[in-house]
């Protein structure tokens, strides 16, 4: 049988090596890979049996385009690669899903909790999963509130609702200058707040706003694989740069971190692909950052290092016994450039 796979957001950072790790490491040889992203100008086109240009994933056009390429070539497995692209192929999935077409995705109601952190915050308390101290700010008067209360604590603030780490605000006690990360997106500032002037104009329009303790490195990504409930995959990786996922990973066997995968499996009775990252407070515990509603960006990594997770995948969707051998020891697994010619 020939598995025809459609990933989404194609133009990420690891998403040629993703491709190139399907189709040299998974025991299904016959693999059709169609790849779709918002622009052309992405060099995983070239490695891809065959590419698309999508609209925004929140555009009324996106889902129409998607269910034309899915019947077009005959997708059987769909792999969602941004938070955006899951909730809305999840929201209409009775458009194109059927017994031979997998979205690899659950509920809309959970993914949509996933991609809010005030909700996703309030879930982990209440399946006692291990998360940062925070508060929801409403408005402006909270703000100015919640910040009082951490005015000798080192803190962070988020939207509830964002992509890709955006607007994000650190506050620290061991710098005396701003730093910046992730392109901007990530401010951390002194923790001496002489005017709030700039932090409530910066955050206008993106109430409600999430207040939480500062967390630590390492940071550590976990890959989820499951199907109702169950575990297959729980992959721990962490990073070598904490802000950068894609500068590197060890694969680690860490029973904590590795637990942690399996209860979010369980609480949400989670099937399909998902990411988990998380920090440290400042005890050393491990707390949850956040949920993501599809895979990791730097999947590719828990492949190279040995861990048969879109290989199993397949085999769920093909009806196969699962594969749950696993490397016996810690992996380092490092980016590098290199350079491909096109025909």
């Amino acid at each position: 049988m020939l598995n025809k796979i459609l990933i989404t957001s194609i133009g990420g950072g690891l998403a040629t090596e993703l491709v190139n790790q399907i189709k040299k490491t998974t025991k299904f040889k016959k693999i059709y890979i169609t790849g779709v992203d918002m622009t052309e100008k992405t060099p995983s086109k070239f490695f891809v049996d065959k590419f698309y240009k999508v609209p925004p994933p929140d555009k009324k056009d996106y889902v129409l385009k998607m269910i034309k390429i899915i019947k077009k070539d005959k997708i059987n497995l769909i792999i969602p690669g941004s938070d955006l692209e899951a909730i809305n192929l999840c929201k209409n999935r009775s458009l194109f899903e059927n017994k031979k077409c997998f979205l690899a995705s659950v509920d809309f109601k959970t993914l949509s909790n996933f991609t809010n952190k005030e909700k996703t915050y309030l879930s982990l308390k209440k399946n006692n999963l291990p998360c940062a101290e925070f508060y929801t700010v409403k408005n402006q008067s909270d703000l100015l509130r919640v910040i009082k209360k951490f005015s000798k604590k080192e803190f962070v603030i988020k939207p509830s609702v964002s992509i890709g780490g955006r607007d994000i605000s650190v506050f620290r006690n061991d710098i005396s200058t701003q730093y910046f990360f992730n392109q901007k997106k990530e401010i951390h500032y002194p923790n001496k707040i002489k005017n709030l002037s700039k932090i409530k104009k910066k955050y206008e329009g993106l109430y409600p706003l999430v207040i939480s303790e500062r967390l630590f490195p390492p940071t550590y990504d976990i890959d989820m694989l499951s199907y109702k409930g169950k575990t297959i995959n729980v992959v721990a990786r962490k990073r070598l740069n904490p802000q950068v996922p894609n500068d590197g990973h060890e694969v680690v066997k860490k029973k904590k971190i590795q637990n942690i995968g399996k209860k979010i499996i369980k609480s949400y009775n989670l099937s399909w692909l998902y990411d988990c990252d998380c920090m440290t407070d400042k005890k050393g515990k491990i707390k949850i950052i956040e949920i993501n509603p599809r895979m990791s960006g730097s999947l590719a990594t828990s492949i190279i290092a040995g861990y048969p997770v879109i290989d199993n995948l397949l085999r769920l969707i093909n009806k196969y016994k699962l594969d749950f051998k696993e490397p016996k020891k810690n992996i380092l697994v490092m980016p590098f450039k290199t350079l491909h010619k096109v025909k």
